[in-house]
């Protein structure tokens, strides 16, 4: 996969995929202006593709448990996760909830929406560089550090300083998906009261942790736990390596919630329900 460069900006109509977890280093909505300052014609947010996986989730849990089939799913949004999965346990790649992350999802969508534009997928992740690769749909992928660098060599402003660039996302939100990128965000959002108990859901992260637990699977399942809600990074991606800031990640947590809290009040002056669109012909799931 190519480099992004500014030149490349302005050759062609971009369409940026934030990862919800840019609120751990960067201040909204100035990241906003300063996007399309840089050059991107349109910005989304991952959270409606968020919203949309945890629909399909739901629906693959739902067909397990009414089969009472024997099985712990393992959730699938964490690319380094599944590689390792696939290398270290391949009888385990079965076990992998079939659906693509929410940055494959809002790719989908985003290739419906806004079939001439390039994607370009912004966060704090290195191997969504690979994700993008096999998944064909994003054409660059930039962590948090690379574009930090751009908005310096292109002298971004950290704060708004003109009213001509629009400063709010290209609606495709939901408020509650802004706390995928924490650890425990995946299943704390899909709504599982009347499928699963808090007993049938473990939430794990720090790959040492997670060898423990993939080690002691036996015959497609880890104890009586029928979801893992595991991420590789210590803290979830919002201890990503692509990471910019020295805060701890326990402000980068306090960052994401705040976030969370002012977009929903925000929000409701634009209506709950953001931008109607139609996704029933959009197929979110995937293989492994």
């Amino acid at each position: 996969m190519n480099s992004l460069t500014s030149s490349t900006l302005k050759k062609y109509r971009f369409v940026c995929l934030l990862a919800p977890s840019f609120a751990s280093e960067f201040d909204y909505p100035d990241i906003i202006y300063r996007l399309r300052k840089l050059g991107f014609d349109q910005v989304v947010e991952l959270t409606f593709g968020a919203k949309m996986i945890n629909h399909v989730y739901y629906e693959i849990l739902k067909e397990s448990i009414d089969k009472k089939e024997e099985k712990t799913w393992i959730a699938s949004p964490c690319p380094t996760l599944v590689n390792f999965i696939r290398v270290k346990y391949p009888n385990l790649v079965k076990n992998l909830v079939p659906v693509h992350s929410p940055m494959g999802a809002m790719s989908l969508i985003c290739k419906k929406f806004y079939p001439k534009h390039k994607q370009v997928f912004i966060g704090p992740c290195i191997t969504k560089k690979l994700e993008a690769g096999e998944i064909g749909t994003v054409d660059y992928v930039l962590t948090f550090k690379e574009l930090e660098e751009m908005l310096e060599e292109n002298k971004i402003p950290l704060k708004i300083t003109e009213s001509k660039y629009c400063i709010t996302f290209d609606k495709f939100y939901n408020d509650y998906t802004k706390i995928y990128p924490i650890s425990g965000g995946l299943s704390d959002t899909l709504h599982y009261d009347d499928l699963l108990k808090d007993k049938d859901i473990l939430v794990l992260e720090g790959l040492n942790d997670i060898i423990k637990v993939l080690d002691n699977f036996k015959d497609g399942c880890y104890k009586n736990y029928k979801f893992l809600d595991i991420l590789n990074c210590k803290g979830g991606c919002i201890n990503g390596p692509g990471m910019i800031g020295e805060r701890s990640v326990s402000e980068r947590r306090k960052r994401i919630l705040k976030y969370r809290d002012n977009a929903r009040r925000y929000e409701k002056d634009l209506g709950r329900a953001g931008k109607k669109i139609i996704v029933k012909d959009i197929d979110f799931r995937r293989k492994f």
